[in-house]
């Protein structure tokens, strides 16, 4: 079933693919459903680059077509998943559930960490190791069971060029570990604020993206 939701995910399109058991991470109402299903889609990097000074409204929409073909193809897997038995729900590629608007239902990080993918880097971005931190996920939640591999351990080493970046000074410079708070890493509210009041005429400000191009592993390079 594995390699034939892998498969069908890839016949899809998507370019990252991933399964890990996530039952001491999920909230109680997807208790029934604790094994991830991570798929990912690779970023546009001539988008990304132009990003460094600040977000465009080429990256606004970038960004949305891909959550919209992320969720497109995060539904076809759980047709399929029900289809031959099993629970399965969705968790939307970009969708916040919390009053802050600034958490979802459940973190597709930890699923894709879980998975093996890659890392979370100091901008509390995940970095996955083919295709660095320009990738957006959406997370199948089931209760096939689904094997999982070794998280992967921060790579940023001494670079800080997030850190250095961020216009609102949102980035911590903390490495990640196990059970570390992401406030310890990135102040999302201060970031989310700081969007909306500076990035108002892109998407609301709901996006920037300046972290992402400035990370050395967004062009797959070594720090």
């Amino acid at each position: 079933m594995r390699q034939t939701l892998e498969d069908l995910m890839y016949q899809e399109g998507i370019d990252v693919f991933g399964t890990s058991d996530v039952s001491s991470y999920v909230p109680e109402v997807f208790s029934k459903t604790p094994y991830a299903v991570t798929i990912g889609a690779v970023l546009s990097r001539a988008v990304i680059k132009a990003v460094k000074k600040g977000p465009t409204k080429n990256y606004f929409h970038h960004y949305r077509t891909a959550n919209a073909f992320l969720d497109m193809c995060a539904f076809k897997c759980v047709v399929y998943l029900q289809r031959n038995g099993y629970e399965a729900v969705a968790i939307p590629a970009s969708q916040t559930t919390n009053s802050a608007g600034i958490a979802a239902d459940f973190s597709h990080k930890i699923a894709a960490n879980l998975a093996g993918l890659g890392f979370v880097g100091k901008s509390g971005l995940f970095i996955t190791d083919k295709f660095g931190p320009g990738v957006r996920f959406a997370t199948v939640l089931t209760n096939l069971k689904l094997e999982g591999n070794a998280i992967g351990e921060p790579k940023c080493g001494d670079c800080n060029l997030c850190v250095a970046a961020c216009p609102c000074g949102a980035i911590v410079g903390n490495m990640w570990k196990k059970g570390i708070a992401r406030d310890d890493i990135v102040d999302a509210s201060l970031c989310n604020r700081f969007m909306k009041d500076k990035f108002k005429m892109i998407g609301r400000g709901s996006v920037c993206g300046i972290c992402i191009a400035v990370c050395p592993y967004c062009n797959n390079t070594n720090i």
